[in-house]
């Protein structure tokens, strides 16, 4: 007597089960799961990992459509524009990029960015003091040194996104404000000018906020401006400025440009292209 009631429960078991919600990604996957949450920039949903069922958060401009198990399809996006090949383009998620401001200031900086989250990347940055260029000066104080930065690109969110053209919708591309860590260590030759001076130690770092753009130009090609205001501080023979003279003796730090000799206050910028992996 019991088999057929649980012969239908176990029918209805199976439908349940292979009744999902199925999320198709503007770079071609398709995902199956039950929705749980369409909101204004994000997307919740549940999909099976093993016997466990794992909550995801997408960006909805990430997603080209959303179909409900009951049929009701929701059209998010239109990747099939004026980017031929858009699957392999949104996938790059790498940039290697270099400043081309940099060489007029007499060093050099190269870039490496990785995205690492809806609307987040990590961005690192080194680079040479002293590439050959001299200093304005008729001495020609010749200086020689290294710098690095690490920042977090956060992305901001676009309005009106779907109505975007494609190479804009690219995680990496956009308006972006930048906490950014910086460093630079160099020293000034004087022994050109007169061999019986020392060469003193310099050491620079700050903190600064970025704000920039990205966009691409084609499928891999990026341009980068940003500009930035923060606080810094400098040591010569690593002895603070600020306990024996102005903050800061020298007013540019590579990585960073003091807002006169008696203020903490610093700017920074660059103007970067870069390649995308």
């Amino acid at each position: 007597m019991l088999r057929h009631p649980l012969l239908v429960l176990g029918f209805l078991a199976i439908a349940t089960a292979s009744a999902q919600d199925s999320l198709f990604y503007g770079d071609g996957k398709t995902i199956t799961g039950r929705v749980e949450e369409i909101g204004v920039e994000l997307v919740r949903y549940r999909t099976a990992s093993g016997d466990a069922q794992v909550l995801v958060v997408a960006e909805k401009r990430d997603l080209a459509r959303i179909r409900l198990e009951g049929g009701q399809e929701f059209i998010l996006n239109s990747f099939t524009d004026d980017v031929p090949g858009s699957e392999a383009f949104l996938a790059r998620r790498t940039i290697l990029s270099a400043d081309v401001i940099a060489p007029a200031l007499n060093h050099a900086v190269v870039g490496y960015e990785r995205w690492i989250a809806p609307r987040t990347s990590l961005c690192v940055k080194a680079g040479y003091i002293g590439i050959g260029i001299r200093d304005s000066e008729a001495q020609t104080y010749r200086r020689r040194g290294g710098l690095a930065k690490l920042g977090v690109k956060f992305i901001l969110p676009r309005p009106q996104f779907d109505r975007l053209p494609a190479r804009d919708r690219h995680p990496l591309s956009g308006w972006y404000l930048e906490p950014e860590l910086v460093v630079s260590a160099w020293e000034r030759d004087y022994s050109s000018f007169n061999p019986y001076l020392t060469s003193p130690s310099y050491l620079s770092g700050g903190l600064m906020l970025n704000i920039g753009r990205q966009l691409f130009i084609g499928e891999r090609v990026t341009f980068d401006i940003h500009g930035g205001l923060g606080y810094a501080a400098e040591w010569i023979d690593g002895h603070s400025t600020g306990t024996s003279y102005a903050w800061n003796r020298e007013g540019y730090a590579f990585t960073h440009g003091f807002l006169g000799e008696n203020t903490i206050l610093a700017v920074t910028g660059g103007v970067l292209f870069g390649f995308a992996l």
